[in-house]
């Protein structure tokens, strides 16, 4: 049982279809916030993620619209995520708004975990996927101090380990859009967590030659993703995905080869490190590790759960980059 936490963008629209393609995963709702795109553009990302995948019946609930702080200096990725966070693709049909509900996200996050404490066995726990700035969920946690030990697990996608940055010098996105967020999930939450940095995404680029498969796929979703990712590759540069890798190994842990217990915190108050991860390699503060690092994975698993999430067959051929290279 999941929510999950994001700011609708490319590689979010991605990490949603392969949690809708796994038995594994059953997806309760899905929570937005300010990102990659402010929260009404990420809002209406994600009814058109759930649109084109002919899903009804999930929730959606809108979220913050800012950082704690409001001290937040947004990057331009648009050369990634288009103006709209989708690609600027042409065509896209408006979605069905049905799942959209009326709710805060933040309360509807407290609400679910209230419902499902996980009494009677664990498995009946919340786990959130966390693909955005932590806001609403730090949010959850000073209004209702319960929703901090009542979560199953925090599975994150955000800051780093080694100080390499995207956000500013030294801060993932993330992690640096709302530190201060950051920081009380990290240091307040009582559940199990997870990491995958963006240092991991630049370790794990897709090449373009398993990118020409993907975006062949001739399906409803295939055609999707294609239309949502050619601004990607018509600017150019690596395929790094980030948000997937998340979804991915919380549905099939077994992907997992290297990962390592850590503790691990956010700088808040560095001129030039704001929102740099801080990592206690060699235990020197004296902490319990906190969240476990997750290092490497199986990729030709992983891109074979990426495969699936838009119904492709198990042999597929072609190429739909070949016009542009």
């Amino acid at each position: 049982k999941v929510i999950i936490d994001c700011d609708v963008g490319v590689d979010d629209a991605q990490a949603i279809m392969i949690a809708l393609s796994q038995d594994s995963i059953e997806i309760l709702a899905i929570t937005t916030v300010t990102g990659n795109q402010n929260t009404e553009q990420a809002t209406n990302n994600t009814l058109k993620v759930l649109d084109y995948c002919g899903e009804r019946n999930i929730p959606v609930y809108k979220g913050i619209t800012e950082g704690l702080t409001g001290r937040c200096d947004f990057v331009e990725l648009s050369a990634y995520h288009g103006q709209d966070g989708l690609g600027d693709a042409q065509g896209l049909r408006e979605p069905d708004r049905t799942p959209l509900k009326d709710k805060h996200a933040v309360l509807a996050m407290i609400d679910l975990v209230k419902a499902n404490p996980g009494e009677a066995s664990i498995w009946n726990k919340i786990s959130i996927l966390a693909l955005a700035p932590l806001t609403n969920l730090a949010i959850a946690g000073r209004l209702d101090p319960t929703f901090l030990t009542n979560v199953k697990a925090v599975h994150m996608m955000g800051g780093n380990k080694h100080a390499v940055g995207n956000h500013l010098v030294t801060a993932e996105f993330n992690f640096g859009a709302d530190p201060e967020a950051a920081h009380i999930v990290l240091n307040e939450f009582k559940c199990n967590m997870s990491l995958i940095t963006w240092e991991f995404t630049l370790e794990n680029p897709m090449t373009w030659a398993w990118f020409d498969e993907y975006a062949a796929v001739n399906t409803t979703k295939g055609r999707f993703i294609y239309n949502i990712t050619r601004h990607t590759f018509e600017n150019g540069g690596p395929y790094i995905t980030c948000d997937p890798f998340t979804v991915a190994v919380v549905a099939r842990p077994d992907i997992i080869t290297k990962s390592k217990m850590v503790y691990l915190t956010v700088e808040l108050d560095g001129r030039i490190t704001r929102g740099q991860v801080v990592v206690d390699w060699r235990g020197v503060m004296g902490k319990p590790p906190n969240v476990l690092l997750i290092e490497n994975v199986d990729m030709s698993k992983f891109k074979r759960m990426m495969l699936d999430s838009v119904d492709a067959p198990r042999t597929i051929g072609g190429s739909r980059r070949s016009n542009y290279y």
